[in-house]
């Protein structure tokens, strides 16, 4: 699954063996992935967490929440710490028991199963979606923050079935109150942006650096390159394999 070469010819560490400055820091992430989605689902119902599991390519989000997956540092720390320098900014490489080995949008791909395909920019549908925001009690814009969410995810379970499931309208896309133009976004591939992006420019100057996008895959990853983790760690999920 993951890109591996044999060779000694490989581009040099980003850090010197056992001295990158991240083996000193925490290791952090900003995904909470099943606090959020079980907050809808406790709010929204069984019928509709269902539906969209089942039928949505974000369905592998939902069943990632239902699982126990626990989230390794340590594990994901040593790939940071003992990356490669690589002039290709949606790659990253790192060595692995002296092997060099890729984490891309490939990888990424096969081991969450949703849309990765290029983002189209001419992709856009006009929505007016005030009437939304003021049935629900917060502010237009970009959306609201995690408080305003959590605080009104309780009115919604009075709502209609159909009601439920409108989406949200977030910075990334004003387009998601249209359940088709939602299924033809390439999340996947924002997904891998925010996570590639964040351990690009894992910060050097606190105490902690912070990971962001879906994690989990990563650690996935980790467990596929090195199978004794795997074994220790346990069963794949479903779609997330």
């Amino acid at each position: 699954m993951a890109s591996a070469s044999g060779s000694k010819d490989y581009p040099q560490r980003l850090y010197p063996e056992g001295k990158s400055p991240l083996l000193k820091k925490s290791c952090h992430h900003n995904c909470k992935l099943h606090e959020f989605i079980m907050m809808i689902r406790d709010h929204l119902g069984d019928e509709i967490y269902n539906d969209i599991m089942n039928n949505s390519q974000v369905g592998v989000l939902l069943k990632l929440a239902l699982t126990s997956f626990i989230w390794s540092a340590k594990t994901v720390q040593y790939f940071v710490s003992n990356q490669l320098k690589v002039d290709r900014n949606h790659e990253f490489w790192t060595l692995i028991g002296g092997r060099p080995v890729r984490f891309s949008l490939l990888e990424y791909a096969e081991i969450m199963g949703l849309n990765c395909d290029p983002i189209d920019p001419n992709d856009k549908l006009e929505i007016d979606h005030t009437e939304f925001w003021a049935e629900i009690g917060v502010r237009g814009g970009e959306g609201p923050n995690w408080n305003e969410l959590e605080a009104r995810m309780k009115t919604c379970q009075a709502w209609t079935y159909e009601k439920k499931k409108i989406r949200i309208p977030l910075a990334l896309a004003k387009t998601v109150m249209d359940e088709a133009a939602f299924e033809r976004q390439p999340w996947g591939r924002h997904g891998f942006h925010e996570l590639i992006y964040s351990l690009k420019i894992a910060n050097l100057g606190g105490a902690r650096y912070t990971l962001h996008g879906c994690v989990q895959a990563m650690l996935v990853w980790g467990y596929k390159c090195i199978p004794i983790l795997a074994e220790r760690a346990g069963k794949n999920t479903p779609r997330c394999r």
